[in-house]
Parts: structure tokens; sequence; C-alpha cells
């Protein structure tokens, strides 16, 4: 009696049909899906969405799986401002081109206790994120994130490691994908930025100094005083005193009152029209 195949053979035969599957999907509205279908088959999915970046341009949702309440969170929200708070993000900015990363591997050490986590990232659901970052062409870097809902099991060692051995395949296929799709549909210098959203460094630029809106901005991405301290290479007391300094520059207490602050700026700066469709908490800031 022949016994089933041993699990590599499997592991293969999926690869090897998911490959096909996509690279005949190419340049179709069917390659979002199909890429869904072919992780599924390695391990639980339950969506896939793809943003474009490119600086600190306003980032365009290239594709998803996610039905009309969901995509208004997920991504209409998220494009309007907090994702300048957003692990994934933050990455593309600092070079990263390609590799598989999940979110809570690179995120900062109090991501959960942030306030972005708290108002923007747990209102989506999303409970496990794991992105393919990708060169999408044109200065665009391509982050395709496979996601669970928070009802779904937490990704195991076993599953991240499947994911990072795929990611040569799946990376490439994206960036074959959206580099040739046409640009007028996804990212081009009149629709990345159409509001004029401005990157952190701008919040509040007259009234904090260069260090001040550092750890301001390294505050709201979700780093505790020890994270801020070490990457700064100051002392934790230094970064009290720093982060007291900017609640009293800006007239506020909490961190909840400096999110909300930084949303409203955001929202200035985009024209105050069509923002925050999810209706986050603003208030206007003491920005003078």
């Amino acid at each position: 009696m022949t016994g089933s195949p041993p699990r590599r053979h499997l592991l293969l035969d999926s690869l090897s049909r998911s490959t096909a599957e996509l690279t005949v999907a190419l340049e179709s509205d069917g390659f979002v899906p199909t890429l869904l279908q072919a992780v599924q088959r390695l391990v639980h999915a339950d969506f896939v969405m793809v943003f474009g970046y490119r600086g600190s341009d306003q980032p365009q949702m290239l594709g998803d799986t996610l039905e009309r309440d969901h995509h208004r969170v997920c991504s209409e929200d998220y494009v309007n401002g907090p994702y300048l708070l957003d692990p994934f993000y933050k990455l593309v900015e600092d070079g990263t081109r390609e590799g598989c990363f999940r979110l809570h591997d690179i995120a900062p050490d109090r991501f959960r206790q942030s306030e972005y986590f708290r108002t923007h990232y747990k209102r989506t659901g999303i409970g496990e994120e794991v992105g393919f970052v990708f060169n999408a062409g044109r200065d665009i870097t391509g982050v395709a994130s496979v996601a669970r809902w928070t009802s779904s099991p937490a990704l195991s060692r076993d599953e991240l490691d499947l994911l990072q051995a795929i990611e040569p395949a799946i990376g490439a296929l994206c960036a074959r994908h959206w580099s040739r799709m046409n640009r007028a549909r996804l990212v081009s210098p009149d629709n990345m930025g159409t509001t004029a959203v401005a990157a952190l460094e701008d919040f509040a630029g007259g009234i904090l100094s260069a260090r001040e809106r550092q750890i301001m901005t390294m505050i709201l991405q979700g780093h505790s005083t020890q994270s801020l301290a070490h990457h700064l290479d100051i002392s934790p007391g230094t970064v009290k005193i720093h982060r007291k300094n900017v609640y009293r520059k800006l007239n506020i207490s909490t961190q909840a009152e400096l999110f909300a602050a930084y949303l409203a700026f955001v929202q200035a700066r985009g024209g105050g029209t069509g923002l925050f469709p999810g209706g986050y908490t603003k208030r206007t800031p003491s920005l003078g």
C-alpha cells in the first residue's frame, strides 16, 4: 500500500500550481484573488491587500480582496493619514525594497499600546499581517499584505517560514504584475498626492524643535521610553523631559490628545474635506 507523498512534495506541488496560476493572471483583475488563493494553499489567510508607496506621498491601494466595510477602514481611512505611523510605511521609508516581514516583528516595542494601534489599527480587526515587499518600478515600492482577522489563530513559526520561503517567487510576480499595469489606473504623480498629506516632520514645525518632533513621531509610532533612549542614544530621563516639553508646548496631556492633534493637522493639510471617513475623534490642536 502506497503511503502519502512527503510533505515537501506537497509543498512543491502547491507552489508549482500557484506560480502557474499567478503567471496566467498577470495584468488582469484576477491577480489579487489568485494571490490569496496561492497563499491559502500553504497557510491560512483571510484576505490580501496591496499598497504602493513613494516617499512621503499618500499611498495608493493597488488591490485587495476586502468586503466594502473592511475596505473603507483598512484602505480609505489608512491612506488619509494613519499610514505615516504604520511599521510597513516606516520599513519602506528606511529603504527596504524586498523581503517578507511579519508586522509585529518590525513594529516598535509598545506598538500595541500606541494610539495608532488603539485608534486605527484595532478598528481594522486585523490580528496578523505579513507583508511581501517588492519593487514596482518608477520609485514605487509595493507591499502585498497577507492578513488574518483577530478571530483567526496566531501565525506559527512554521507558517512564517513557509511565507518567507516563497517570497522570491511572490515578490517577483507582484513586481512583474504592477510594473506592467496601466500606471494611470494605479500610481501616478497626479493621483498619489491628491490630499497633499504632509510628512510627520512638518507637524508642529513652528513650535517644536527638531529633536522634539523626532521624539513625538517615535511616541506616536509606539516606542517606549526605553526604546527611544536606545535608538537616540540618550538617557530615559532626557526622553521624559523632551516628552514633557512636547506636551506642554502643544497644550496636551496624553498620547491620545497628541494623536488627535496629529490627525487634525493632517486633515488641515489635506484640505479639510473627505478625510477620515471612519469618524476619528478630532480636536483643534494648539499649533499656533
